[in-house]
């Protein structure tokens, strides 16, 4: 049976429902309570909900108030989701948290509504003792973190695992504080916790109408505009990488498709610059690509790509959330690393004098893999994309960037057509050519006049007419 949701959308209690029902894929419909017109008292409402506050919901004849006992109701509806812990212990935690919530989270609220959205929307004059007020909003920030955040050395409250009810309430009135345009900087580990918080897809969509109030506002901090914009402050990542490298491709694809600023720095693999001591002090592996970013460094692609997506929160290009598609992604990145790597091996072969025969028997493995990749992951080619997302993704990036490497030795692709339709797809992504600029422009000096009808056309960023 669906629920209906009697809300105000400036309302933090009632965002934390909503982002529950949402977490929770719960059937339900939402009908606004505008509590400045005074709605929450017309006797309509006050038939549902007697104490006139919102959030309220109904079930056929059932009906419910109080945000807490909400939740808690929808959780346990929902115990799939493990939103409220089904061990006694780990539950009372959340409970206890909850209690002190109710308590003394009720300051942040009152002054975020009295101080300023009060003010702002029905004109109430500013309370003569906001200073004071703020001051004790303060204490219990740090008192939150203190002691249920250890200090930041928990993710989640009481060291949860994963996010649970306790989290949802507190991300959502700390977002109260965004009307005020609250200095975060303060409290760094507040900071990194929203941040994380704010990786759940939901809460943004939760938060819509709010957000949108607070983006009309002329005064916002750094922090809180990264949080509307999706735009967390880092420290800005260098790139090792080289220009014949398909890994390397991939991962700057990503950063010029996301939009991240980013520095670059070429390792010449052909002159030994990865295996120079001050490179092998960023990345003792010796290869590239590799990204520093402050005292953090990374290597291998598809940890980085993975990383950068999580870090920016680039979901179009690795969803957070879908885990069945996230899922599908890391089978593909597995099976790339296993498999399609043999590209890579098979072109640097052909570029020695080899065998004829064995040229022609590796030739025909790789002839196997591109069937066996467009059977898989693009479905026969009915898929543009890599098992059918809607969006280039970090699988299609790692895919295409490899493929493409048969460039090199002007590879027959119309032995798989699909293939060109694919690479011709993705190509014509405008970051992607991008990406590929110094790698084409190295087969082009070297060899254009010898390759194939289809070469020529991708590395000239010409589309092919009348085959993709």
């Amino acid at each position: 049976m669906s629920i209906t949701l009697y809300f105000n959308p400036y309302s933090h209690r009632c965002l934390s429902v909503k982002t529950v029902l949402l977490l929770t894929k719960s059937d339900f419909n939402e009908k606004i309570i505008d509590v400045l017109k005074g709605e929450n008292v017309k006797q309509a409402f006050t038939n549902i909900n007697p104490n006139q506050t919102v959030p309220a919901i109904t079930e056929g004849f059932f009906s419910l108030f109080e945000s807490h006992a909400i939740i808690k109701y929808i959780c346990i509806n929902k115990p799939d989701y493990k939103l409220y812990p089904n061990t006694l212990q780990q539950k009372a935690l959340v409970d206890s948290y909850l209690d002190w919530h109710q308590n003394e989270f009720t300051k942040l609220l009152d002054y975020s509504k009295e101080c300023y959205l009060q003010p702002l929307l029905i004109g109430n004059k500013i309370p003569e003792n906001r200073v004071s007020r703020l001051v004790d909003v303060e204490e219990v920030l740090v008192f939150f973190t203190k002691t249920f955040l250890n200090n930041g050395q928990y993710n989640y409250i009481y060291d949860q695992p994963s996010f649970t009810l306790a989290d949802i309430r507190a991300v959502c009135d700390l977002t109260s504080l965004f009307i005020c345009n609250f200095d975060f900087e303060k409290f760094p580990i507040l900071e990194q916790y929203i941040w994380r918080m704010f990786k759940i897809t939901d809460l943004y969509q939760s938060h819509k109408e709010y957000f949108n109030l607070i983006q009309k506002q002329k005064y916002k901090n750094q922090f809180i505009q990264s949080i509307l914009t999706k735009q967390i402050k880092q420290e800005q990542i260098t790139l090792y990488f080289y220009p014949l490298s398909s890994p390397s491709r991939a991962v700057r694809s990503l950063f010029l498709m996301a939009k991240i600023e980013y520095n670059e720095k070429v390792i010449d693999i052909l002159k030994s610059e990865n295996k120079s001591d001050n490179y092998t002090q960023i990345n003792p592996n010796q290869t590239v690509p590799c990204i520093k970013q402050g005292t953090f460094t990374l290597f291998e692609s598809h940890a980085i790509l993975k990383y950068i997506c999580e870090q920016y929160m680039l979901l179009d290009f690795y969803p957070q959330e879908n885990l069945r598609l996230k899922a599908q992604i890391d089978s593909y990145l597995d099976f790339h690393l296993s498999e399609m790597r043999q590209i890579t091996e098979f072109v640097m072969s052909s570029q020695k004098n080899q065998n004829e025969q064995e040229l022609k028997d590796k030739q025909k493995n790789i002839d196997q893999l591109l069937q066996f990749f467009v059977k898989i992951f693009l479905n026969e080619g009915k898929y543009k994309y890599i098992y059918n997302h809607k969006t280039i993704s970090i699988a299609d990036l790692s895919a295409v960037n490899e493929i493409l490497f048969l460039v090199m030795i002007n590879y027959e692709f119309n032995n798989v057509p699909q293939i060109q339709k694919y690479i011709a797809n993705i190509i014509e992504n405008s970051q992607v050519k991008q990406s590929n600029k110094e790698y084409f422009s190295t087969i082009s000096s070297n060899q254009h006049n010898n390759l194939n009808q289809f070469n020529k056309q991708i590395i000239t960023t010409t589309k092919k007419r009348g085959c993709c």
